[in-house]
């Protein structure tokens, strides 16, 4: 069961609470995700499909609050011009938690893309693609801590998330270009299964950056 019990106090800083609290079980799923592809890697049959439930359970935390949260904000005097823009920062960070979660379910559909996909899970480059996608996670959520220190604090950090977007980026077409040299000793369906894998977990980084220039319009319209 979620709780809720910081939405108890006090109006727009409920609300702001509520966003970390959010943003954190946001970025558990993406964690787990990572997980579940490392014990994809091992071979791990049994550690894959348990971090596979780990997702797909953190993310139904997320958008338990997210839908709870959105409510609160739709129904208060909350935020004055940028409630639709906290709303939307509310859905960007949601659809992180999605991206984990439509991309962990390529690991449990199909054996022959474990066992076929192993070389690709276990390459540096997978290590460096799944480091930075929970970088920008954790770098957005150093961003929204950032509310509590002003627009000054908030500035100096916005860029973080984009950095790690174009690491995550980088590594992306690394891997893509892994998988595409051996793609000969796979299945054609294999490999456009973990290509697609690769696209969809890569949309952890883009929603990241999504929720960081959100970030931005509040600052220029004057929160924080």
């Amino acid at each position: 069961m979620v709780d809720f019990s910081f939405l108890s106090f006090g109006k727009e800083s409920a609300i702001i609470e509520g966003v970390k609290r959010h943003l954190a079980t946001v970025r558990r799923t993406v964690q787990a995700f990572s997980e579940a592809v490392n014990a994809a890697a091992k071979g791990d049959r049994t550690g894959t499909a348990s971090h596979i439930d780990d997702v797909l359970r953190t993310e139904t935390e997320a958008d338990t609050i997210h839908r709870e949260l959105s409510l609160r904000i739709a129904e208060g005097a909350f935020f004055g011009g940028v409630r639709e823009d906290i709303l939307e920062l509310l859905e960007r960070i949601d659809n992180i938690a999605d991206s984990a979660k439509d991309a962990v379910r390529y690991l449990s559909s199909d054996t022959a893309l474990l066992e076929e996909g192993r070389p690709i899970f276990t390459s540096d480059s997978m290590r460096l693609f799944l480091t930075n996608l929970d970088s920008a996670v954790e770098a957005l959520s150093t961003l929204v801590a950032a509310f509590d220190k002003g627009r000054k604090e908030i500035l100096s950090k916005v860029h973080a998330v984009e950095e790690f977007e174009e690491e995550a980026d980088s590594a992306k077409d690394a891997l893509l270009k892994e998988l595409f040299g051996k793609a000969e000793s796979m299945s054609p369906v294999t490999v456009i299964q973990l290509r697609d894998f690769v696209f969809m977990a890569d949309n952890i980084a883009d929603n990241a950056e999504d929720a960081s220039d959100v970030i931005l319009v509040l600052v220029a319209k004057g929160y924080g």
